[in-house]
């Protein structure tokens, strides 16, 4: 039994079972998990018909002029923080106009992979300049895949050619937390390395999140009473384009732009941060432990006993392990499949050894009867 709790659990690792009931139990917490309050987020979208308007359908890159008019509106607005989720790495944009009022922006900084083994990323220029401000102001835009291309997870820290990196989503929340924005909850994250689940716990409408296309801050920031708005005064504010459908996305809960992504990340943070993956070792080992746990119980009870005492015992025991590798009790069913799997198998055997020691005691019992004297052993 010992050897089929580690090889029960190498198949279902080695089949995709852990990484299946993983992705399931965190897209189902996700849909019920709606925060009750509205998010401290606004995204400013450049959809198509501003594209048309505002940026004369100019694209890589995206006109400078336009993106002038919108980022001075949105700074005239008084956010907290904003950030601007557009590829500005193109020297049309050295002569944009950085002001006073864009002190509190954060800047996206695309980058390229290199040829190397290690596929750094190098990191390109901001603003169409090699501004040292300008990159302690920005962040990498940096989102990933996983083994279905579906975009679950954020980094923190990127490597680069240059050194490690902020992503956009963590300057983001940096940026915000050292302003104190007002009205919001900065929990005490650190800037780690490794990957970090999104919790996109508003769903593909952004629900409680509010939405604005470009054109409508223009015509708002022509108002003589922009600068007292309650739409974006105060909040954090992300700046990108859905316009010609080029930065989409598949996410666990529908398509979705990268601007909207990027929220859903600076959500995440400002809820606790991500949820970090375990490794698939880590996961393994507590499902061989787990499995030897409750081997032994039925070597210390008969088989009624250890039968009922197994079933609050391994959910005890998903919990133990929820919590010691995603420090949550959220993710207990993770752990039942091996566990189950090593209860009922050993369940099995005490049983059949149960009623075959009984068939023979009851044949030797009929024997003596019969004969008068014991069978032979």
């Amino acid at each position: 039994l010992a050897v089929f709790a580690i090889v029960f659990t190498f198949v279902l690792s080695r089949a995709g079972v852990f990484a299946e009931l993983e992705t399931t139990i965190l897209d189902t917490q996700m849909r019920f998990d709606l925060p009750a309050t509205e998010s401290p987020v606004v995204v400013v979208d450049i959809g198509q018909e501003d594209f048309e308007e505002i940026f004369d359908a100019k694209t890589r890159p995206l006109d400078p002029a336009g993106l002038q008019r919108l980022v001075e509106a949105v700074a005239a607005g008084g956010p907290c923080v904003a950030a601007v989720d557009i590829d500005t790495s193109f020297e049309q944009f050295n002569n944009f106009n950085v002001t006073d009022t864009m002190s509190n922006f954060v800047w996206s900084r695309s980058s390229l992979v290199t040829n190397a083994e290690n596929e750094k990323l190098i990191p390109l220029r901001v603003l169409g300049r090699d501004d040292p401000v300008l990159y302690s102001r920005s962040g990498l835009p940096l989102l990933g895949d996983s083994e279905k291309k579906i975009t679950r997870y954020y980094s923190r820290t990127i490597e680069t050619t240059d050194g490690p990196l902020p992503s956009l989503g963590w300057r983001l929340f940096e940026e915000s937390r050292d302003r104190k924005c007002p009205g919001m909850t900065f929990p005490d994250l650190k800037q780690e390395t490794g990957s970090f689940i999104i919790g996109y716990s508003r769903g593909p409408e952004g629900l409680g999140r509010i939405k604005i296309p470009a054109k409508h801050i223009l015509t708002m920031a022509a108002s003589d009473d922009w600068a007292n708005n309650d739409l974006i005064r105060g909040k954090i504010v992300l700046i990108g384009g859905s316009y010609l459908n080029e930065d989409r996305y598949d996410t666990p809960v529908g398509v979705m732009n990268g601007v909207e992504i990027h929220a859903n990340v600076v959500e995440t943070e400002l809820r606790g941060g991500g949820v970090k993956p375990p490794g698939l070792a880590t996961i393994i080992l507590l499902q061989i432990f787990d499995g030897f746990l409750l081997l032994g119980l039925y070597q210390v009870f008969t088989w009624r006993k250890a039968a009922l005492l197994s079933v609050p015992l391994i959910l005890g025991f998903s919990l133990v392990c929820s919590f010691l590798t995603y420090y949550s009790f959220s993710y207990w069913l993770l752990f039942l499949p091996v566990m189950i799997g090593v209860a009922l198998t050993q369940l099995f055997d005490e049983v059949k050894d149960h009623f075959r020691n009984r068939y023979k005691r009851e044949i030797r019992e009929g024997y003596q009867n019969i004969s008068g004297h014991p069978p032979e052993e």
